[in-house]
């Protein structure tokens, strides 16, 4: 028995080396010219399905409410604010880059009308992200004139992009960041503050530094899972144009972004990003949301209490090794007892196992909010099988000094005993 145990361990010692040596390969990035299948599914996670396929139809957030700026100027901007304004919001996000010195009389309006607007966030975004630390560098953000009294948010969300045109997928976002001696808090998390500081808190305290988004809903459907709307949004004009009840704005959340030239517009990539919303979760063709969505998502589930809770990585790898020592001591039995029945059996078995923990993913998110990562614990699995026949068949018998020979010891009439 001690010798079986000994065994186990180490077959599944050369299970994880196996999965090390081809993570070594994946990383020097050797065979992705001929992995086309690979990089499709790159950008998928089994949990996508849930967001995209079996969510309820979402029940719209009558506390939040988009404008779209489009392409207006900061005068532009300036009286699209004035308006709204006097309908009485109870905070007002400004998700807009202000940060480069524009002609006076554009900086003049809008530094008038945000003098005159406390209840407001301005965006920022944060730079130079230093590995070692984890920090950021610096923050840019509008000059002094400009921000006056009003607070600042970060607008940066977690994607792989490194530039708008690439594909921009968000699962996760940072309720704050350290930039040098000071706390920094993403644009989403200092709106919902204004709007409900308990709430807000209450999240606050889960001290998390990445929250993954709990994605309830869109303005419309842009290639997204065919819910209904979640927030009511308002293109340019229709501001202008005062073109809403008058009690739209009293004592809501109003983010004014950028959601294209006009709301449907889906040729634009500024800002415009994948979520696990979006219909096509594997292959993904268009963008489904806009930054300034994705935030009022956030915003939801901090006021809503309706967070997701996430695997650690050291949960994962736990959970892993154990899959991988039952595997093989139970491989082992079935190899050593019924080794006819062997591929059959263990072929079998490690479908059922990966069914099972695929099931339990989604079930555990759709109906638990917990976001469990099993993809380590499907890995082991769908090794073992064959890792263990390659163990016996090939690692035991080079440690043999007389199964060594065996190599050079060719039956060169073996064919006529087939």
């Amino acid at each position: 028995m001690k010798r079986f145990i000994t065994d186990t361990i180490l077959c599944s010692l050369f299970i994880f080396g196996i999965m090390g040596a081809f993570a070594s390969l994946t990383f020097l990035k050797i065979f992705d010219a001929f992995d086309p299948i690979g990089e499709m599914f790159s950008d998928f996670e089994l949990t996508d399905i849930v967001f995209s396929q079996l969510q309820d139809d979402p029940i719209a957030d009558e506390r939040i409410v988009m404008v779209n700026i489009g392409t207006l100027n900061r005068e532009g901007i300036a009286r699209q604010i004035e308006i709204i304004n006097k309908y009485n919001p109870a905070i007002i996000g400004l998700d807009v880059m202000l940060d480069a010195p524009k002609e006076w009389p554009e900086d003049s309006a809008l530094t008038r009308v945000l003098s005159e607007t406390p209840n407001i966030v301005i965006g920022e975004k944060l730079v130079g992200l230093e590995e070692e630390t984890g920090q950021f560098a610096m923050t840019i953000k509008p000059e002094d004139h400009i921000v006056q009294e009003a607070k600042l948010g970060y607008v940066n969300l977690i994607t792989d992009a490194r530039t708008q045109e690439d594909l921009k997928m968000c699962r996760e976002f940072t309720p704050d960041e350290v930039v040098g001696n000071d706390t920094r808090y993403a644009f989403p998390v200092r709106l919902a503050y204004a709007y409900d500081s308990v709430a807000t808190e209450e999240f606050l305290k889960r001290d998390n530094d990445i929250e993954v988004i709990n994605y309830k809903g869109n303005i419309m459907s842009f290639s997204s899972a065919q819910y209904g709307m979640k927030y009511f949004a308002l293109d340019v004009y229709d501001i202008f144009d005062e073109n809403f009840a008058p009690d739209l704005f009293e004592d809501k959340i109003v983010i004014m972004c950028f959601m294209g030239q006009y709301l449907g517009d889906t040729e634009t990539t500024e800002d415009f990003y994948f979520t696990p919303m979006n219909e096509n979760y594997v292959g993904k063709a268009k963008n489904d949301m806009f930054g300034g969505v994705i935030h009022a998502n956030i915003i939801s589930q901090i006021l809503d209490d309706d967070p997701i809770d996430q695997m650690s990585d050291r949960t994962e790898i736990v959970l892993g090794i154990l899959f991988c020592l039952f595997n093989v001591f139970l491989f082992k039995i079935v190899y050593g007892a019924m080794p006819r029945w062997y591929d059959g059996i263990t072929k079998l078995f490690q479908l059922f196992e990966v069914m099972v923990l695929a099931t339990l993913m989604i079930y555990l998110l759709l109906v638990f909010n917990y976001k469990a990562d099993f993809t380590l614990a499907m890995i082991v699995i769908a090794l073992s099988g064959d890792s263990l026949e390659v163990y016996h068949g090939v690692v035991k018998n080079l440690f043999s000094k007389e199964r060594r020979k065996e190599v050079f010891r060719v039956n060169r009439r073996f064919w006529e005993y087939q």
